[in-house]
């Protein structure tokens, strides 16, 4: 398989993470009070605050009960993360299969990383058997909806022909968009695949400053990526890949 998930653990703080709201009591009470109202989107807000321990302590519990609120009133995000609780018996009762229905139910809904994670599961034989076209059915619906771990998935795939007619120019852009989101594995391939010259002139400039942000979180392969392309650049041209690259952490930084 291209790239195993995470795991559930910190996929889950990671959804849960991506839905924020301030921790002051205040915002804590208005939330509590438009959840109580029905309120879908303020439920799974608070259900993420539950999971972080913003009230005293890490409840997951209480961030299934609201989970489960939203999920009722038929919201695809809860059913999203509600399904990876019950995968890994996060605040539930573990149910494989309650986990895997609910994660199909918003995967249909175009829920994104749902999506996602029905490529995984018919990739691995997860609670369903294995199968190639399923698999890249949903990872490419996945893709379109801005997923970018599938982005970079489905990049692969036109890179090497596997499953697919080979692409490489599809690739290129699939690599772009997955890395501009963030996405480590993308920019470092991005880079190599700018020093290759397969369908592009190599741009070593361009190449360095994704090397550059990829090392900034520790990926071993950019580091050592970084170190090769150094010795065949001027003094300027590594100047602009680092004016690149700052100017792109500080965008990135800002817009979180």
């Amino acid at each position: 398989m291209i790239l195993r998930s995470l795991s559930f653990l910190l996929i889950l703080f990671l959804l849960l993470g991506g839905i924020y709201c301030s921790a002051l009591p205040e915002v804590g009470r208005d939330i509590k009070a438009a959840a109580r109202s029905g309120d879908t989107s303020a439920q799974v807000a608070l259900a993420r605050m539950y999971f972080e321990g913003t009230f005293g302590g890490h409840d997951p519990v209480m961030s299934a009960r609201w989970l489960l609120a939203a999920v009722d009133q038929g919201d695809p995000d809860a059913m999203n993360i509600l399904g990876r609780f019950y995968l890994s018996g996060v605040g539930v009762e573990r149910d494989e299969a309650r986990g895997l229905a609910l994660l199909r139910e918003a995967a249909d809904m175009n829920q994104p990383q749902a999506q996602a994670y029905m490529a995984y599961a018919y990739g691995e034989g997860l609670g369903v058997e294995r199968d190639s076209v399923e698999f890249l059915r949903w990872t490419r619906r996945a893709a379109e909806n801005g997923d970018a771990r599938s982005r970079y998935n489905l990049a692969v795939l036109y890179l090497t022909g596997s499953l697919v007619s080979q692409d490489v120019p599809a690739g290129r852009a699939l690599l772009e968009l997955s890395a501009d989101q963030g996405f480590t594995e993308a920019q470092v391939a991005l880079g190599e695949l700018m020093i290759r010259n397969v369908d592009q002139p190599s741009d070593l400039v361009e190449a360095c400053k994704w090397f550059a942000i990829a090392r900034t979180k520790g990926h071993p392969r950019a580091e050592k990526r970084l170190h090769q392309i150094v010795g065949f650049m001027t003094q300027a041209e590594m100047d602009e890949a680092g004016r690149r690259a700052n100017a792109w952490l500080q965008a990135n930084e800002a817009g979180r």
